[in-house]
């Protein structure tokens, strides 16, 4: 959701040197990204107390920053941008970090996609849709000549990615839909996940009798499961970072909705489609379910038949 922000500054700015400051774990997301010179990125350890932080934000003074917009609202942000002595500093108001910022902005009325919300940084007028194109993830030719290799290897040719898992158990698909979406299938599914996803993926897999399912959950770096991704025939996901990517890279992507707000966070993408059943106690935009007399209702009430409907649309 951040890409369509580095875009409009590239147009803003052609001759600029553009810098992604970042995680570790998000710098693959902008590695080869026409519009970004250089990617800075820290690991979580790197950030780990003000001290550490403000270490960091020191060091970046060698790279003699003219501008330094803060996309992320956290106030270590603003606290690291402060000790990077950039001289223009912007970022909204929040967590009470304006004293950090020099040019705080104040948040917009109302909910607005979260892309849109970004670029109202760069003092413009972008109220409107959410964007649907620009420079999206690159994957090189390498990278896709190794991933179609990869897939053939795995028995996985014309695909459809399935992202059953989220941080949050309140996003994460219940093994049940899951198993009636994939009951479905007509292509190979191949199930994506982090390393903490590895056992739920191989139950999922070994459950899914008669149907070539497979997962590669903790089985691939970033980069890797984004080049693979980049070759499937399509997506299924629920309200999570792979859903963004696959949509990014073109690839048809139905996003499943039912804790968060798909018009906060939906994917941006040229074919994509969100399936949300709109019950009545969603979004309530929580990690965990707080429906205890129907527990996960906003994904539960989701028939199998609509998702591939809406797939199939794309």
């Amino acid at each position: 959701m951040a890409l369509p922000f580095f875009n409009q500054l590239r147009t803003d700015n052609p001759n600029a040197v553009i810098l992604a400051i970042c995680k570790s774990w998000v710098a693959p997301i902008f590695q080869h990204h026409s519009t970004i010179d250089e990617i800075v990125s820290f690991q979580q350890k790197d950030l780990s107390g003000l001290r550490a932080t403000r270490n960091i934000g020191r060091s970046l003074s060698a790279l003699d920053l003219d501008q330094f917009y803060l996309l992320s609202d956290s106030y270590r942000a603003a606290f690291l941008a402060k000790h990077s002595e950039t001289p223009r500093r912007i970022g909204y108001k929040s967590q009470g970090r304006s004293p950090l910022i020099t040019h705080a902005v104040k948040k917009p009325k109302g909910r607005i996609h979260r892309s849109q919300y970004y670029l109202n940084l760069l003092d413009k007028d972008f109220q409107g849709d959410t964007p649907k194109s620009g420079k999206g993830i690159h994957i090189s030719s390498d990278e896709s000549q190794w991933a179609n290799d990869e897939l053939l290897q795995l028995d996985m040719v014309d695909a459809i990615a399935f992202f059953p898992f989220s941080v949050a158990s309140s996003r994460t698909i219940p093994q049940r839909l899951a198993m009636e979406i994939l009951e479905k299938a007509t292509n190979p599914i191949l199930i994506f996940g982090g390393k903490g996803d590895q056992t739920d993926g191989v139950i999922i897999q070994d459950a899914s009798q008669g149907i070539n399912v497979r997962s590669v959950a903790g089985q691939y770096s970033l980069r890797e499961s984004m080049a693979l991704i980049s070759q499937c025939k399509g997506a299924i996901a629920v309200d999570s970072g792979l859903g963004h990517i696959s949509a990014n890279l073109g690839v048809p992507t139905v996003s499943l909705f039912g804790a968060g707000d798909p018009n906060n966070t939906s994917p941006i993408g040229p074919k994509t489609s969100v399936v949300n059943e709109q019950v009545h106690c969603s979004p309530c935009l929580r990690n965990a379910c707080h429906n205890r007399n129907e527990p996960l209702l906003c994904l539960e009430k989701i028939e199998p038949d609509s998702v591939w409907s809406a797939l199939r649309g794309l």
